[in-house]
């Protein structure tokens, strides 16, 4: 299993070998599936928002979901390939885990990837009872105190693969592990590593033992020389996520999938997943009155929509009449937006 070839990137990630998850997620194509913000750990270095932090809530991609039905509506929007599975501890939450799994496979196919983070050990049972749902990778994520004291581990991730699941551990770059080496290669399993980042509830903790964050990033500075220090020449399958890649190639991936699919007749779709489209505000003249203005003008139809009280409408028909409509008061821009239902405005230009 062990990849001999060092591949990185512009966004400073580097790997031998990456996951089918990974892979998947690398093509901005796997649904980010949170399914609760409760846990029965309190890693310091967690970064986990108020908004979800010891929370009982359920997000799909940076949609918060009520239940399955939101989620599966979130994974065809994105034209999903596979899901991953996360927390808080997803465990807490394992017949709803089980039930969404069940769900993802029947309505996007067995093909259909799910991988799953846990901070807990589940037992033989637990992980045949995932596998049977159809999970097909877990990714296993001891807790800081036992670094150094890692029996359990090997054990865990062989009868993780006894029961037919790809196993592996995903850890911060945040000291060495030599324990999880040993682990992991005893195992001959895989190895991820998360770039340290700051958020509003752990940075105090990382400034306390002598973290600093990036300039204009989240990221923390030294992160990445402690994954190249301690894991880049180790013998074993590794890969070093950075902060940078979740936003330069994760989100724009994904957004970019989301925004072939969601985009209207009208929409311009930019290389970076955002819609650009022109808006009207009629509410000096009237919305029937702007209306008669379109049709008196010849605007088709699929090129403009009522949303709210206000016109969407595309951008270049908007500056071709834009002097029409501002005589009957209409207030014009254009706007850039992210390929979601009521997503922020990314720019707006007046006209």
């Amino acid at each position: 299993m062990i990849e001999s070839e060092w591949v990185s990137d512009f966004t400073g990630s580097f790997h031998n070998y990456l996951s089918p998850g990974c892979e998947i997620c690398h093509q901005g194509a796997s649904l980010v599936l949170f399914v609760t913000g409760l846990c029965n750990r309190d890693c310091f270095y967690c970064p986990l928002s108020e908004g979800r932090r010891n929370k009982d809530v359920i997000f799909a991609n940076e949609r918060k979901a009520s239940g399955i039905e939101d989620i599966l509506e979130e994974g065809r929007a994105i034209g999903a390939l596979g899901t991953g599975i996360t927390g808080g501890e997803p465990l807490l939450k394992k017949k709803f885990v089980i039930e969404c799994i069940k769900a993802l496979k029947k309505e996007f196919g067995e093909g259909h990837h799910v991988h799953l983070y846990t901070g807990s050990r589940p037992g033989p049972s637990s992980l045949r009872e995932l596998k049977r749902a159809g999970l097909d990778e877990i990714r296993f994520h001891p807790p800081l105190e036992d670094w150094n004291e890692l029996r359990w581990l090997p054990d865990l991730l062989a009868e993780a693969k006894h029961q037919g699941l790809l196993a592996g551990v995903e850890i911060p770059a945040l000291s060495a592990a030599p324990k999880v080496i040993l682990a992991v290669r005893s195992a001959d399993a895989f190895l991820n590593l998360n770039e340290l980042e700051f958020s509003e509830t752990n940075q105090q903790a990382l400034k306390v033992i002598g973290f600093e964050a990036k300039d204009a990033s989240c990221a923390a500075v030294g992160s990445e020389d402690i994954a190249r220090e301690y894991f880049m020449n180790e013998c074993i399958n590794v890969h070093y996520c950075s902060s940078r890649f979740k936003d330069a190639v994760q989100l724009r991936e994904r957004l970019k999938r989301r925004a072939e699919r969601v985009c209207r007749p009208f929409d311009l779709p930019t290389e970076d997943g955002t819609l650009i489209c022109g808006t009207a505000d009629p509410s000096a003249s009237g919305l029937g009155c702007v209306i008669r203005t379109l049709e008196e003008m010849n605007v088709p139809q699929d090129m403009y929509t009522v949303i709210d009280g206000r016109i969407d409408i595309a951008g270049w028909i908007l500056e071709d009449i834009s002097r029409e409509l501002k005589k009957i008061g209409c207030e014009l821009a254009l706007e850039e937006r992210y390929p979601v239902e009521d997503g922020p405005v990314v720019e707006r230009i007046p006209l």
